[in-house]
């Protein structure tokens, strides 16, 4: 009986601890527990429930909505509250605009390196390099030969004579292309070449009692020529390159043949290359 008498007493003096507090009701939803002392024009000053004998704490009129007393009344400080804002979230970054056209393996690399088959058939090791530009609407080549033997092949046989010993030494161009489409595995292609060979010959020049003498010289040859082609995407980075390019050539000096001047210049490509970024 005593047990249950002590725990009603220690029951009724919390709920008059309770009844004994202010409760002050803020605009951010919070309540201020304690006890009122003074009310302002500015604000409102209060002293905490468990140290009343402590220092005054203030809150601003603006920020409190009403006080609930401990005598059961109640004052409205604020009739037209702001509302409550929402505690704001970490703002999500934009989206990321994802592209929807589909990934075209075949031109995601934009160099080329090949080397011509057709002109191994005739002693030269030609080399060619593509760069692709425009979203693969243009490429420009570069082109360097070396010739192994000046007698191999029937466009040698244009250039060298049993009388002249012309030899071929290298060959140098460069080409601007335009391929109208861009998104087949089977791209053609037109453009724009210049070429420029190197070469030697045996000059005849006259010598003393008209006599004839051979002087070892330096020619040379350079076309420019309209190329027409195809490009065989075969692979990602296997490509295959099929051309040909005809124009005009000049010489300095003349060689003896002058067949040759009169001929336009022809080049054909036959090409087996690696495509790489």
């Amino acid at each position: 009986m005593q047990k249950g008498f002590l725990l009603l007493f220690l029951f009724s003096v919390f709920c008059l601890g309770l009844k004994s507090q202010d409760i002050i009701y803020t605009v951010k939803g919070t309540k201020i527990m304690g006890k009122v002392i003074e009310i302002n024009p500015t604000n409102i000053k209060y002293k905490s429930l468990t140290n009343l004998d402590g220092p005054s704490y203030v809150v601003l009129k603006n920020e409190v909505v009403l006080i609930e007393f401990s005598n059961g009344t109640a004052q409205i400080i604020n009739e037209n509250p702001p509302p409550i804002s929402p505690v704001k979230t970490d703002e999500k970054a934009p989206e990321a605009k994802v592209d929807k056209k589909p990934l075209n393996i075949y031109y995601l690399d934009k160099n080329l390196i090949s080397i011509n088959a057709l002109s191994l058939a005739n002693g030269d090791i030609a080399i060619m390099y593509d760069r692709e530009l425009f979203n693969s609407k243009l490429s420009i080549s570069l082109l360097g030969a070396y010739n192994l033997n000046p007698r191999m092949g029937i466009i040698n046989a244009f250039i060298v004579s049993e009388r002249d010993n012309s030899k071929k030494n290298y060959d140098i161009g460069a080409a601007v292309n335009f391929m109208p489409n861009n998104t087949k595995r089977i791209q053609y292609f037109v453009g724009l070449m210049v070429k420029h060979m190197d070469y030697t010959f045996d000059k005849e020049i006259s010598g003393p009692n008209s006599t004839f003498v051979y002087e070892k010289t330096k020619g040379t040859q350079t076309a420019v020529m309209v190329t027409n082609g195809w490009l065989y995407r075969i692979s990602q980075n296997f490509n295959f390159k099929l051309f040909g390019s005809i124009g005009p050539q000049f010489n300095s000096p003349t060689i003896s043949n002058s067949s040759l001047n009169s001929l336009p210049k022809v080049y054909l490509g036959y090409c087996f290359g690696y495509r790489f970024n």
